[in-house]
């Protein structure tokens, strides 16, 4: 009969490590870089070429459309040329005048009912203007609040980017590099994105501009805010906690209100104390593990203790001068209580024993 053995399951098998100590092949270490480059390169390169060439004047009558082309975004009030406007509209007011008198000494055109001109026919040889604010179509003009998003999400991925090069290039020259960090390297770039608009619609909301139009905005101090952001991201999302808190914080004014939540003490279990015998006393309660608390016995603080959700225990051992007595006090103060609650813990007091000398021949001779 054959024999059954029990094979135990096989151990996992290690990460690879390089002679470095970094959980990264050296192809790995070349893909990783390749990309690297190549997003902090195009964010940057995608900077340059969206930047505007102009932000429009507060008191400008404009449009506030760009032309959204690479290397190309122009505003669209920008793109006429007055000299050439003036010149035709001169040209043209002279021609309009010839013609109106014209007119007048044919008897003959008034029986004449013309059909209503349109804006690209050429009539009695007159030199209509022709402005071309721009031959692109509709669907690529770009409104300047739109375009101060794309460009501020852009550069939070771009501080981002920076970021990550500087990290993964520290942790591989230093052997520390993990492959359980691969997914913190590619999806930290993304919320550094979303994190520039987040603080820029903070900004917007109250610091840079009142208004809703994106005139008279620095163009400049929003992208340096968005790369610093996507930079320290986590500099950044403390700063917005700060700001919410203090925006959001409330104020309770009411003379008797309730405080919900702390620790609730229900009982004590502790052996009555002896003289320099450690005991473990224990509280028991609910949310014993919530905030914090102050314990004493006497005038002994009690650093050391052991939370749990339900209880909180520690060991204490009393004193040679303490034994005389019948109680001692134990105090306990969670920080949301304004006094702390006392308790008695009992003494084990031992009776005096009589010394009494026994001799040591004493009784000897008796049968």
């Amino acid at each position: 009969m054959a024999e059954t053995q029990n094979a135990s399951p096989a151990a996992p098998r290690p990460p690879y490590k390089d002679n470095d100590g970094n959980e990264i092949t050296a192809v790995g270490k070349f893909y990783a870089g390749v990309i690297i480059i190549f997003f902090t390169f195009f964010s940057a390169f995608y900077l340059v070429g969206h930047w505007p060439d102009r932000i429009p004047g507060p008191k400008e009558n404009t449009t506030s459309l760009y032309t959204f082309r690479w290397f190309h975004v122009r505003l669209v009030d920008s793109m006429i040329d007055t000299s050439i406007v003036k010149r035709e509209t001169a040209v043209t007011a002279e021609s309009n005048a010839v013609d109106s008198a014209r007119i007048k000494s044919d008897s003959t055109v008034e029986s004449i009912i013309s059909p209503p001109l349109q804006k690209d026919v050429i009539v009695s040889g007159q030199d209509a203007p022709v402005i071309q604010l721009n031959t692109a179509s509709e669907d690529k003009l770009i409104h300047i609040n739109t375009l101060l998003l794309i460009l501020v999400a852009v550069a939070g991925f771009l501080g981002n980017m920076i970021h990550i090069s500087a990290s993964f290039t520290s942790y591989i020259g230093a052997g520390k590099f993990r492959k359980s960090w691969i997914l913190w390297y590619c999806v930290k770039p993304f919320t550094a994105a979303a994190l520039a608009l987040a603080v820029y619609f903070v900004f917007r909301g109250g610091f840079l501009n009142m208004s809703d139009d994106g005139a008279n905005i620095n163009i400049y101090g929003v992208m340096t805010i968005s790369i610093l952001s996507g930079l320290f991201t986590d500099r950044a999302t403390l700063k917005l906690k700060e700001v919410f808190e203090v925006l959001f914080r409330p104020r309770e004014e009411r003379p008797d209100q309730l405080k919900n939540g702390g620790l609730k003490i229900t009982g004590i279990d502790a052996a009555p104390l002896e003289a320099g015998q450690p005991t473990v006393i224990t509280l028991k309660g609910e949310k014993m593990d919530e905030g914090k608390v102050d314990i004493s016995v006497g005038d002994d603080v009690i650093q050391d203790i052991d939370r749990k959700p339900d209880s909180i225990s520690f060991t204490y051992t009393l004193p040679e001068a303490l034994k005389e007595k019948d109680a001692v006090t134990l105090l306990v103060k969670p920080e949301n209580a304004a006094t702390p609650g006392s308790y008695q813990l009992k003494i084990n007091a031992k009776p005096a024993q009589d010394n009494v000398v026994i001799p040591e021949d004493e009784g000897a001779g008796h049968a």
